[in-house]
């Protein structure tokens, strides 16, 4: 194929469904058929403006696809696999790659961030980054792998046990993912917070053993009556934003933790009371970028097994051409949407 159709990202607010020239791969490149590939709301942050990303680039991080060409030194990925996308691509060679930690890489890039991705008929990625689905996985849940595998790393980082409380604070598909996966760890107690009343249902529905509108009660000293005036051992924040990070640290338990893995705006700044909120408490506090190496094979052992459940959360199928109003959509908390698939086909 010499061109295929596709949405462009030209300027903020400025999508353009356009014929382009199809990828050309490298030696160490795989092409994929993109079968489906969700609209994110870092994709929302790009049109917005607040994430800037390379312009003009094809969006699109969240996928899934079959391998149509593979280039001449690929030995692990074969034409014709089912695959799933890791979109961080990294040197490998560098001080924190060699150290397990490649989105410290200086050379890092982000597939449908930094180079073209997934809402076009065809999009390539570099070997290392691909992984093959198992055969009951079905194309439509593989692009949340992307979303599980971030989810599975915040997780990990906010130290969940069996027996733990736990609050999520953050409604959309990462939120309502990590309140999911913290019943998965065994926590006893699950408290959604959020402002959006159908997702906050949703919330019950997937797992939330409470939840709290923080547009109407006050987060800090509802969470603190469900946990008899103790507080939750771990906290996930999933908004980025400075009054949801100051309360993450304000409801959190003396000796709790708490990760934050929304992303807040470059200029950001909090007021933290260092004693009260940091030391007196002994707060263990960790960030979590993105999911990383073993977090993808985890999600994808998740999904195609039916532990994690992704159906509650897809709401929306699109085609190509309906990005620019899904991302709309999405801006709008409107038509009870959560995840919205993207489909070229």
């Amino acid at each position: 194929m010499n061109s295929m159709k596709a949405v462009v990202l030209r300027d903020v607010k400025n999508y353009s469904i356009e014929t382009v020239n199809a990828p050309q791969i490298g030696a160490n490149e795989v092409l994929i058929r993109s079968k489906n590939c969700g609209i994110c709301g870092t994709d929302v942050s790009m049109y917005l403006g607040k994430y800037l990303p390379t312009k003009p680039v094809i969006p699109g991080h969240e996928v899934s696809g079959e391998v149509v060409e593979v280039g001449q030194q690929v030995r692990t990925i074969r034409v014709g696999d089912r695959v799933t996308v890791d979109e961080n691509v990294s040197c490998g060679t560098c001080y924190f790659c060699k150290h397990q930690q490649k989105l410290f890489c200086p050379d890092l890039y982000q597939i449908g961030i930094h180079s073209d991705g997934g809402f076009a008929e065809y999009f390539k990625a570099p070997e290392g980054n691909v992984f093959r689905l198992p055969d009951d996985m079905s194309y439509e849940y593989a692009p949340f792998t992307e979303t599980l595998a971030c989810v599975t790393r915040a997780v990990d980082r906010a130290g969940i046990v069996t027996g733990d409380r736990v609050v999520v604070i953050g409604d959309g598909p990462i939120g309502l993912s990590c309140m999911q996966m913290a019943k998965i760890e065994g926590a006893s107690q699950v408290i959604g917070v959020g402002i959006t009343e159908y997702r906050l249902k949703k919330a019950l529905e997937i797992g939330a053993d409470l939840v709290i509108d923080s547009s109407k009660r006050d987060p800090i000293r509802t969470v603190r009556d469900a946990t008899n005036n103790i507080g939750p051992d771990a906290v996930i924040e999933a908004v980025g934003t400075s009054p949801t990070y100051s309360q993450a640290l304000e409801m959190v338990r003396r000796g709790g933790k708490v990760a934050v893995m929304g992303v807040p705006p470059a200029t950001s700044k909090m007021e933290i009371e260092l004693f009260s909120q940091i030391f007196n408490k002994e707060l263990t506090l960790h960030a979590s970028f993105a999911g990383t190496y073993d977090t993808w094979i985890r999600a994808i052992s998740l999904i195609s097994s039916g532990r994690f459940k992704v159906g509650p959360l897809v709401t929306h199928r699109m085609s190509l051409y309906q990005v620019p109003e899904g991302v709309n959509m999405m801006m709008d908390r409107r038509d009870g949407v959560i995840k919205i698939l993207v489909s070229p086909e």
